[in-house]
């Protein structure tokens, strides 16, 4: 898209450029929303997926309409929200609406996909810049195949109606052997069909317990360089709290009075801890769903790097 043939004022119109570019979208995103707080320049770049150079010039640009301010200097200058800032409030509440449409996104493909016959469903967050369409896998019972598909259809013409989108599906067996993609969101089922080894055979109590503490131990170490996992675990609580899980949710209205109330040097020891309320609490973890494609990567890197 070329820039605008007539130039204004960022004093009469900053909304221009604070909303004008991706970039700035991004990085507001983080600061005000993801982080909530101070974050520097290095981890706003890789939370908003964009180069250094490019976050340090953005967030330079912020600071000067007042959208952000400086924390510090030198090299622990970190950027933070400006909480009384004029635009602030109504950004925040921008960025509140766009998680909840999404969360509202999810939730209605859970309530189409929600059927005993249904092993698991998920989808791959695929960047489609000139559709609003999204694809959807759906591993079903084999007997169930021959009829699943019109099934589908029917249950999801609300949310494709009320989210004005196009819903596409596979339908798979578990005989499909095909794994669930690392950058996927899981929509329904717990993944283990998908993704288990089936060549290793069935995992023991003890390791699943132990591949729990590992990965509980890889994600306190995220959190010691990303202020915003701990805020995103909650905000993804809330969202399955909202929904109602059933009988998980006694565990996941303690993961809430826990995210609201430790510090992140009580999280993290929480995380790893040897007690069995920590074994008990690692089971219904909400960590591992709120990871980016590439912290998934990095994180399940860590886990076999520690074996």
């Amino acid at each position: 898209m070329r820039p605008p043939r007539i130039q204004r004022s960022r004093l009469r119109y900053p909304l221009d450029v604070m909303l004008g570019s991706a970039a700035h979208v991004r990085l507001m995103r983080v600061v005000h929303h993801e982080v909530g707080g101070p974050v520097s320049v290095a981890d706003a770049a890789r939370m908003a997926g964009l180069s250094t150079t490019g976050a340090r010039k953005a967030l330079e640009v912020l600071a000067g309409l007042g959208v952000v301010k400086r924390v510090g200097t030198g090299r622990a200058l970190k950027y933070g929200p400006t909480d009384d800032g004029f635009f602030s409030p109504a950004l925040n509440r921008l960025f509140e609406q766009e998680q909840q449409q999404y969360e509202e996104l999810l939730s209605s493909l859970r309530e189409a996909v929600g059927m005993p016959e249904i092993r698991n469903a998920w989808l791959s967050e695929h960047v489609n810049l000139d559709e609003r369409s999204l694809e959807l896998d759906v591993v079903a019972d084999t007997k169930a195949l021959a009829w699943i598909g019109s099934e589908l259809r029917t249950r999801l013409m609300p949310t494709e109606k009320r989210f004005d989108i196009i819903i596409e599906f596979n339908a798979l067996t578990r005989a499909d052997e095909l794994r669930i993609p690392a950058d996927a969101v899981l929509i329904w089922g717990p993944g283990e069909e998908a993704t288990g080894d089936r060549s290793s055979g069935a995992q023991t109590y003890a390791d699943s317990v132990d591949r729990s503490w590992r990965m509980a131990q890889a994600i306190a170490e995220m959190m010691k360089s990303d202020p915003s996992l701990a805020r995103r675990a909650l905000q993804y609580t809330n969202m399955l709290l909202h929904e109602g899980q059933g009988t998980s949710n006694s565990d996941l209205g303690e993961w809430r009075q826990l995210l609201e109330s430790y510090s992140g040097e009580r999280l993290r020891d929480l995380l790893v801890s040897r007690s069995s309320r920590a074994d008990r609490l690692r089971r219904s973890s909400p960590f591992f769903a709120v990871l980016t494609p590439d912290e998934r990567d990095r994180l399940l890197r860590e886990i076999e790097s520690s074996r």
